[in-house]
Order: C-alpha cells, then sequence, then structure tokens
C-alpha cells in the first residue's frame, strides 16, 4: 500500500496542469523564433535579388505569420464595423472595433485574441484547483483544531497553510501579471490593424464583387492587374510599391466620396490604413512584436520555481529522489511540449 496517496496524486494533478498552463508560452516563444528565420530568410533573398522589400508574397512575411498565430483569421471579421455600428467617442477607426483586451468575453463571444484566449483557458485549471485545495484545507485544519486542541494541530496549520498560500499566491500573481503582457501584445504594437486590413481584402478578393464600378470594379481591377486573375486569397498577394500606391489612392476616393467597398455582411470597408502598409513589415515594427513577446516568454524562468513546489513533494510523499522525479519530468515536458507543436502545426 502506498503511503500518502492523496498527496501524490494532488501534487501530481498540480504537476500536470502546471506543465499544461506552461504551454502556450513556450508555443508563443516557438512561433516567434520560427517567423524570425522566415523573416531573416526574406531578407538574405531579398539582398541576393535587390528588390524592393515589400515586394514578397503576404504568406511568406513575418507580421502574417505571427499575426495568424495571435488571432484567428477566421473569426476576426466580429470586429467590423457594420451599419448597425454605434459610433463611439474612445473610436480610433472606421473600419474596426476597437480592440477590447481587458475581457475574455465580448458580446456573447470569445474575443479574437488568441493567444490570451490560449493561455486563459489552459491556466484555468490550475488557478482554481489550487484555489480549491487552499480553501478545502483551511476548513479541514479549522475543524480539527476545533475539535482536538493541542499546539501541535497549531503549528502544522500554521505551517501548511503558509506553504499552500505562498503557491496559491505566486500562482495568482505570476497568471494575473502574464494575461496582462499578453493583451500588450496586441495593444501596444501594429498587429490587430495589420490583420484587420488584411482581412478586409481577403473578404473583397474571396466575394470578387465587381459592381459598382466603383469602388469595388477599381478595387478587383487594381488587384488582378498585380497578382493575376487566379487570385483566391490575400496570402498569395505580392505587395509591391505601385500595388499600394494604387490602393492608397482608392482608399482616399473612397473616403473622399462617402463610399465602402459593397461586401455580402455589410462591413463599412474602405482599406483604412492600407498607406501604413509598409511600415507593418518595417524592421521597427517587427522589433516591437518580438519585445512584446519576449517580456510575455521571460516569464517561463518563474514557471520552473511553479513546477519546484509540487515536484518536491511529489518526491518528499512517494520517498522518491528529487532529482530522479524531475528528470521524468522534464522527460514528460518535453514529450507535451513536441505533441503540442505538433498539434498546432496541423491546426
Amino acid at each position: 500500500m502506498i503511503e500518502n496517496i492523496e498527496l501524490i496524486l494532488i501534487s501530481l494533478l498540480i504537476l500536470i496542469l502546471s506543465i499544461i498552463s506552461f504551454l502556450p508560452l513556450i508555443y508563443l516563444n516557438y512561433a516567434k523564433d520560427l517567423n524570425n528565420n522566415i523573416n531573416n530568410y526574406n531578407n538574405i533573398c531579398d539582398s541576393k535579388k535587390n528588390i524592393y522589400e515589400s515586394d514578397i508574397n503576404i504568406k511568406n512575411t513575418y507580421m502574417w505569420n505571427l499575426c495568424n498565430h495571435l488571432f484567428d483569421f477566421n473569426v476576426i471579421q466580429k470586429n467590423f464595423k457594420n451599419n448597425a455600428t454605434e459610433k463611439k467617442p474612445t473610436d480610433k477607426y472606421n473600419d474596426i472595433i476597437n480592440i477590447n483586451r481587458d475581457l475574455s468575453i465580448v458580446n456573447g463571444e470569445f474575443n479574437i485574441m488568441k493567444v490570451y484566449n490560449d493561455y486563459l483557458h489552459s491556466s484555468l485549471p490550475l488557478f482554481i484547483v489550487m484555489w480549491i485545495f487552499f480553501i478545502l484545507h483551511i476548513i479541514n485544519i479549522s475543524y480539527n483544531i476545533k475539535n482536538k486542541d493541542s499546539i501541535f494541530k497549531y503549528n502544522y496549520f500554521l505551517h501548511s497553510s503558509s506553504y499552500l498560500f505562498l503557491h496559491v499566491a505566486v500562482i495568482t500573481i505570476i497568471f494575473s501579471l502574464i494575461l496582462k503582457k499578453i493583451t500588450e501584445i496586441y495593444a501596444d504594437t501594429k498587429a490587430y490593424e495589420y490583420i484587420m486590413l488584411l482581412k478586409e481584402l481577403d473578404i473583397l478578393i474571396k466575394e470578387n464583387k465587381t459592381e459598382p464600378a466603383f469602388p469595388n470594379n477599381q478595387f478587383m481591377t487594381i488587384i488582378k492587374k498585380y497578382s493575376g486573375d487566379d487570385i483566391s486569397s490575400v496570402a498569395d498577394i505580392i505587395f509591391t510599391k505601385d500595388l499600394i500606391d494604387e490602393l492608397t489612392n482608392l482608399h482616399k476616393n473612397i473616403i473622399a466620396n462617402g463610399e465602402y467597398l459593397r461586401n455580402i455582411n455589410g462591413y463599412k470597408i474602405t482599406l483604412e490604413n492600407i498607406d501604413n502598409f509598409r511600415y507593418y513589415n518595417n524592421k521597427e515594427t517587427i522589433e516591437k512584436c518580438n519585445e512584446e513577446i519576449e517580456d510575455v516568454t521571460r516569464f517561463t524562468i518563474v514557471y520552473f520555481i511553479i513546477l519546484f513546489f509540487p515536484i518536491y513533494m511529489l518526491s518528499q510523499a512517494s520517498k522518491s529522489n528529487f532529482t530522479t522525479i524531475a528528470v521524468i519530468t522534464i522527460i514528460v515536458f518535453v514529450l507535451f511540449i513536441s505533441g503540442y507543436i505538433v498539434k498546432k502545426k496541423l491546426e
């Protein structure tokens, strides 16, 4: 019969939930590094060909790949304005709704911030379980003290509760800080403006509306002029200087005439921010994205402290060597990460 089976099971549960909570941060850093490698490769190719810096297929750019990791490209259209959208004093854009970084659920649906949602949902089980254990522990110890008053019980209550509270407090603080830092990736970079602009273009290309003659027919004429008649997605566009200039002029004409590009859902599409396209893909913007991601992923060091608690308790409860338990945990952790990365790639 294994002694302390309850403590072993609780420690294992906390350890597994801690690893699951850790995975989105690991993959965020992996995605950043992967996209930087893509960007470096493109820069090398561009320098050899001596071509304009934006003359590159959208699907091969850093910002496209990273933004598709930060956002769910298939659902972000929920943030487009339409004729029923009320104008607010805090509005920054004409085409899109300000991103809400304070709520995980907006208007009954999950926020479009995919990495934020991934971390929130993977960490909530650990957060909830730790608080449940802590509250149940306090209730149990308080009951024992009332029924068996002794200095030993008081000391046990003091030390065990202090340990649990420290663990819960560390997890709660780190959990909150990481969530706040993740929202700064969305709020302090141009990722949101960029991906919403590309979603506008993607909708227009896929719907392929050529009526009315202005502005839809003019838009499709410009796109097909540079990308061919068989263009099916914004990811396949090669943004050249001339293409950006023509789309920028189209946007100015649309605004001057109080028009919108027609689409099935009635979104107020004017190609807002198209004149900033080159800025969205320059070195400064990419470095800002990297800085904000690094502000999040540096908390992975703190997670090793969080993982220490259940590993130590597991080694004590099972009367095993701490190093042995730690090595087994590392192996399991690597397998978890590998499986998680494969899953994300398949998605």
